[in-house]
């Protein structure tokens, strides 16, 4: 599997949308590249790395301080060391935004999130030598929190929680930044 084509695919996507966009407040809909830190250190040492991730999703541009529920989906891809994992979580979430000012450039926001999950994984575990391998459904849910720039970009931080699957522990944080492309 590719990752360059993927990053390449998103950069324009955010670049050709954000030469169309226009300036409103509501719901619309965006997409967010980042970075997946797994929170099991056996994980992290049988891929060797950290994993991207993708995502398309509703986005609240609402303010100043009302919020809405927004569905969200992403993928979180991780191969090294001859492992692979792949994750689709797709949530539902309610983006409360804290503030007091429709001016303000900068607004925090909290978005508490569950849904379920998919995933596909191929992982030998260097230390046990037990080697597990899986297509499934599972749980997931967690909380994210971050800042709103302007009507369009948010960064970001969220902590998932997925069903352990195969004895591995999926859980991890994820940075990313979004953007709206456009709004309903």
């Amino acid at each position: 599997m590719s990752i360059k084509p993927l990053i390449v695919l998103t950069a324009l996507v955010a670049i050709v949308s954000s030469a169309c966009a226009q300036s409103s407040s509501g719901t619309g809909i965006g997409v967010s590249v980042g970075v997946f830190e797994p929170s099991s250190g056996q994980l992290r040492a049988d891929l060797g790395n950290q994993g991207l991730q993708f995502g398309l999703g509703g986005a609240s541009t609402g303010r100043p301080s009302d919020g809405s529920i927004t569905p969200e989906y992403g993928v979180i891809i991780d191969n090294g060391n001859g492992n692979k994992l792949f994750i689709l979580p797709f949530t539902y979430g309610y983006e409360y935004h804290f503030g007091s000012s429709s001016t303000s450039k900068i607004l925090p926001y909290v978005r508490p999130f569950a849904g379920v999950a998919y995933y596909d994984y191929s992982i030998l575990d260097f230390a046990s030598g037990q080697y597990s391998s899986a297509k499934q459904i599972g749980a997931t849910y967690g909380l994210e929190g971050g800042l709103m720039i302007g009507k369009k970009l948010k960064i970001s931080a969220a902590y998932n929680y997925f069903t352990p699957a195969g004895g591995f522990n999926f859980n991890g944080l994820t940075l990313s930044a979004s953007y709206s492309l456009f709004n309903l």
